[in-house]
């Protein structure tokens, strides 16, 4: 018998236990490259083999996330070289092209709208805009995180939803209309079910948003960048102006079908007679004190200023810009330089020539016009004291700005190249050859459907990476278009609603809010099964509208 103040001692097991949990990421580390060495058997191991044990291993740290994700990029950089591969150079030029620049690029024009708070601006305009109660509340905040996050990162259009979701909801619990807390038997608060609506389909809205344009999330960039790797020889398929026009009809699909799913779970839309839509009836005195609500915080804003119509005047001017790079419609301007300099290169200036002119400029223009005090000064305490800040600020932008992820699309990059020249690729294609006798509208559908599952689990830009290569590998051997598998697996590692570790966005509001995740996997289930649905039935009769292309084998695929 122990003593009242003696603790008892510890079994193998439970020693076992403990010691897996503190160091179960350290353990992945060290097991995770041991066991895979089977895979370059028998000695001394192929070229392809080297690469299908670099992308293994790095599968493995991507998913667990047993190392930070960026970290996990470098492997290629050290496998390759060694196990001669790739060169040093030729490995390394992979982590800086076009598509990295154009990624750093929409993340600084994205941060310039975050830094002068036009956003929030535009939040409070839609909710002005369409009224007050739970149904145009969330209708409201659907439409602007899902346009927001078009331009801007997702996690910064569910950030920006956080503080607005948590005023209108303290008014309607100041009425006595609503609890944004339940109490658990425990003690503990917890989201309430319309809490835990309001930030799902922030989240959500941000997610579904980013695919409308190139910029709008990574995942378009790395399948993009992927595309291009793998078929250098392809026309310029994955345009600005042709991702939108498929990207942003689909996306609001996706959005309203979401939506409708939360409203009827949630807010008893359509179900007037339902528990939940007495429950969540809004009073007339609860209307107008959101109102006031809403009203007084958009007056602290202010009127438009200088510093905002800057960054409208150069994002939009960016966008517009991006659009009449080389439509395909008319003449561009890109077409115009390539025609004035006669190359016969037709992707000779692309969106990132744009993008960073555009960031040079915003950090190049001033964000207000005290400069112009300087002219009207007659003494010397008239003049500034200051420099003038510019519209984009570089301190404070490399302090949040997280190109870390610039190593995660560039390891993907370095990936893809090797297994194309190694015939990994070829290997991979030999392996699914079963699927062949399939139809392709079913092949597409199990595609989507493995995706979106491994999404979830695992970060959208490490699910990009590692599928669509070979969704794009099976696409070849049973004698589809890459491009059609490309859009199918890079559209769909976007989709993670269900479980909290795979977007920063579900992270965000679960932090913020208190959702426990079991509330998250209910609210995720149905836009779950409405996206992989809507998108199954977009790719495949939608897409080959924008692309003709896709019922075909081209040439630069052989």
């Amino acid at each position: 018998m122990f003593s009242s103040g003696q603790e008892p001692r510890l079994t193998n097991k439970d020693k076992l236990k403990l010691f897996f949990l503190v160091h179960w990421r350290g353990i992945l580390c060290v097991v995770v490259p041991i066991l895979f060495i089977v895979m370059l058997l028998p000695f001394p191991p192929q070229p392809y083999q080297w690469t299908a044990y670099c992308l293994a291993v790095m599968a493995v740290f991507w998913v667990s996330e047993c190392i930070p994700l960026a970290v996990t990029s470098f492997l290629p950089i050290i496998i390759f070289p060694l196990a001669g591969v790739s060169g040093t150079v030729e490995v390394c030029k992979c982590y800086v092209n076009d598509s990295l620049m154009m990624f750093l690029g929409s993340l600084i024009l994205a941060y310039s709208v975050e830094q002068c708070g036009l956003h929030e601006r535009l939040a409070y305009i839609a909710i002005r805009s369409i009224g007050y109660s739970h149904v145009r509340l969330l209708i409201a905040m659907c439409v602007v995180t899902t346009f927001v996050s078009m331009w801007i990162t997702n996690t910064a259009a569910t950030t920006m939803m956080v503080p607005i979701n948590f005023a209108v909801l303290k008014v309607f619990e100041d009425q006595k209309l609503l609890q944004i807390y339940e109490t658990t038997s425990d003690g503990e608060k917890i989201a309430s079910d319309i809490t835990t609506c309001y930030f799902c389909v922030a989240t959500y809205s941000a997610t579904i948003g980013g695919i409308g344009t190139l910029v709008g999330t990574a995942t378009n960039l790395v399948f993009k960048g992927l595309f291009v790797t793998a078929y250098p020889e392809a026309p310029e398929y994955l345009s600005f102006p042709k991702f939108s026009a498929f990207g942003v009809p689909y996306m609001i699909l996706l959005a309203a079908f979401m939506l409708v799913n939360m409203l009827i779970m949630y807010v008893g839309f359509l179900r007037p007679k339902s528990e939940v839509a007495k429950k969540n009836k809004i009073t007339p005195e609860g209307l107008a004190a959101a109102k006031l609500a809403v009203e007084t915080n958009y007056a602290k804003l202010g009127p438009v200023s200088f510093w905002e119509g800057m960054v409208i005047l150069l994002f939009g001017g960016a966008m517009v810009g991006f659009f009449c790079r080389s439509p395909q419609i008319f003449t561009g301007w890109g077409d115009l330089i390539k025609d004035y300099f006669d190359l016969t290169d037709a992707k000779y200036v692309r969106d990132s020539a744009l993008a960073a002119l555009v960031s040079f400029l915003m950090f190049l223009l001033p964000s207000n016009l005290s400069f112009f005090r300087n002219c009207k000064a007659k003494f010397y305490e008239d003049f500034p004291k200051e420099r003038i800040r510019s519209v984009l600020d570089w301190k404070s932008m490399i302090s949040a700005l997280p190109y870390s992820f610039t190593f995660l699309l560039g390891g993907g990059f370095a990936l893809s190249d090797a297994a194309k020249k190694t015939g990994l690729n070829d290997k991979i294609g030999d392996s699914l050859q079963q699927l062949k006798f399939l139809p392709n509208i079913l092949i597409l559908l199990i595609v989507i459907i493995f995706v979106i599952m491994l999404t979830n689990i695992a970060s959208n830009v490490a699910t990009a990476n590692v599928l669509c290569p070979i969704s794009m590998t099976l696409a070849k051997e049973i004698g589809e278009n890459p491009l059609w598998y490309v859009i199918a697996s890079g559209f769909s590692s976007s989709y993670c609603f269900i479980l909290p570790i795979g977007t920063p966005g579900n992270l965000i509001v679960q932090s913020a809010a208190k959702i426990p995740t079991v509330k998250m996997i209910k609210a995720g289930v149905g836009p779950t099964i409405s996206t992989t649905i809507i998108t199954w039935l977009a790719v495949y009769f939608y897409a080959p509208i924008i692309w003709p292309d896709l019922h075909s084998l081209p040439d630069w695929v052989k």
